[in-house]
């Protein structure tokens, strides 16, 4: 067994444990994995597993990298320069900040720091995916963080990363150079946040259970936490689509071929071909694939069919899946990273042959090696085996990095022990990493109260948070109110209005 199945096991114990506790749970990508014996599966019937083929990695040093001056913004879309990094000024128009800008090891970096005032402490901003492209290049914190670090005291550094793709250990490792960096360019600091997105979610999950730097807390948004599942879960949702339109489609051949079929398994199920509107009139088996996403990317939640809906409008999944035909995700592996050799789907749709959706969809195992556990490999794995606070919010119609990923870290915590020191969060939106200002500010400025509580040796100051492990709590129909600054515009529109709670009046009123 590898080291990805004993912890998929133990991860399908504290599910289980989970269910039991709140009364059902009709199965996830997280919690079906242990559906496998020692000579195979358990569930009689399923396909042959096939094994990816080995293919070739184009390691990170392979690539020429270029690094665009971080003193400049930079426009992917163009390829050229914007307005200049500078620092912020204050009423009078005279800096406030020193800003500080280079490449170190090959990643680009930018600095900043009040000019008085600072408190000591840093943020460490971790951006997210940005393609296969070979530009590097650094911004300032999203979200107008930059602004709410400086107005708060902090100082703040990001990174370029030294490598695109979807290389973690390069996003670790320029972030722990950087850190390096900034006590002998500035001073040694005094407490080290990180902040940051998605992919940058994952990069943060590494460095607190390296911990090689001394952070004293993390605050990932809409991050990849389930780290692997991330891709698996992509796997599923295409066979699961192709068994359920007798589309014959994998393996990918090619990126045209690919496109073909979607259309196909869009017209056969009846799927949704733009991300706004009234939810379509699926066929029956369109609802079954609607349904089994629902389940695999989070479970039953407020939103989900608009979330459906959104996302399949945006052809999103399958056309990544058709993006990428080796698996390798952009020659970063030496083969496909995804499986579901074991995957039991939460379905009892049965074919009129008297198969089911179990028994037909193609079993696949992952390219020899891809998913090992090396000191090179380039997608560290995450066990939530980490000694300082963590808090993190998901928006809950996300199904680009699907909110099921919050469930995979907090089992994961529950089995290292680490729960105690893992507050989760949603927020009630369904785009990806869809947060207002005020959102991303309350997430770190409460970290930061709970981080202080621990070190004052005082009463500790855990931030309030939801459940994510509990699906009736998931399926409540306030999920996500109390973290969410009502607001309009965005995707926010496609989720029911949060319920008003009634005052209770005292008898004597």
């Amino acid at each position: 067994m590898t080291q990805f199945q004993h912890r998929s096991t133990r991860l399908c114990a504290v599910t289980a444990a989970a269910t039991l506790l709140v009364g059902g749970w009709a199965g996830t990508a997280g919690a079906t994995d242990d559906r496998r014996g020692p000579e195979g599966p358990v569930a009689p019937g399923f396909q042959e597993v096939q094994q990816s083929p080995s293919l070739p990695a184009v390691p990170a040093r392979d690539i020429e990298w270029t690094v665009a001056d971080p003193a400049f913004d930079y426009d992917p879309a163009t390829g050229q320069p914007g307005e200049a990094f500078t620092p912020l000024l204050d009423a009078e128009g005279q800096p406030r900040t020193r800003v500080l800008t280079g490449v170190e090891k090959g990643a680009g970096y930018r600095i900043e720091v009040p000019t008085e005032g600072w408190n000591g402490d840093v943020v460490f901003w971790e951006h997210g995916y940005r393609g296969t492209g070979t530009v590097l290049w650094v911004d300032s914190p999203s979200f107008e963080l930059r602004q709410a670090y400086i107005d708060a005291g902090y100082a703040w550094a990001a990174s370029s990363y030294s490598a695109n793709r979807y290389d973690i250990r390069a996003g670790v490792t320029s972030t722990e150079r950087l850190a390096r960096l900034f006590d002998r360019l500035v001073a040694p600091a005094d407490d080290r946040y990180l902040q940051g997105v998605s992919m940058g979610g994952h990069i943060i999950g590494a460095l607190v259970e390296r911990q090689r730097v001394d952070w004293a807390g993390a605050a990932p948004m809409c991050g990849v936490m389930g780290d692997l599942a991330q891709f698996d879960i992509r796997l599923d949702y295409n066979l699961v689509a192709q068994t359920l339109a007798e589309v014959d489609a994998y393996p990918v051949t090619s990126t045209e071929d690919y496109q073909a079929a979607i259309a196909e398994i869009k017209a056969t199920l009846g799927l949704p071909t733009s991300p706004t509107g009234p939810n379509p009139e699926l066929t029956d088996r369109g609802e079954t694939f609607r349904d089994v996403v629902i389940d695999l990317t989070g479970g039953p939640r407020p939103g989900d069919e608009a979330a459906f809906t959104y996302w399949e409008g945006l052809t999103f999944n399958l056309g990544r899946f058709a993006d990428d035909p080796t698996g390798t995700l952009g020659g970063l592996t030496a083969g496909s990273v995804a499986e579901n050799a074991d995957r039991l789907y939460p379905t009892t749709f049965t074919f009129p042959d008297g198969s089911t959706l179990n028994s037909r969809i193609e079993r696949v195992e992952a390219a020899p090696g891809t998913r090992e556990e090396t000191g090179k490999a380039p997608i560290i794995q995450l066990d939530a085996d980490f000694s300082v606070p963590v808090l993190s919010v998901h928006t809950i119609g996300d199904m680009f990095v699907p909110f099921e990923h919050q469930r995979i870290y907090a089992a994961e915590a529950a089995i290292q022990g680490t729960g105690g020191l893992l507050v989760q969060r949603t927020v009630r939106s369904v785009g990806h990493c869809e947060f207002s200002p005020e959102e991303a500010a309350q997430t770190f400025t409460d970290l930061v109260t709970w981080v202080e509580s621990l070190e004052g040796g005082g009463p500790m100051v855990r931030p309030a948070g939801e459940d994510v492990l509990n699906r009736n709590a998931v399926a409540e129909a306030d999920l996500g109110c109390a973290f969410t600054v009502p607001q309009t515009g965005g995707t926010r529109d496609l989720l029911p209005a949060c319920p008003v709670v009634e005052e209770q009046v005292g008898a004597g009123s």
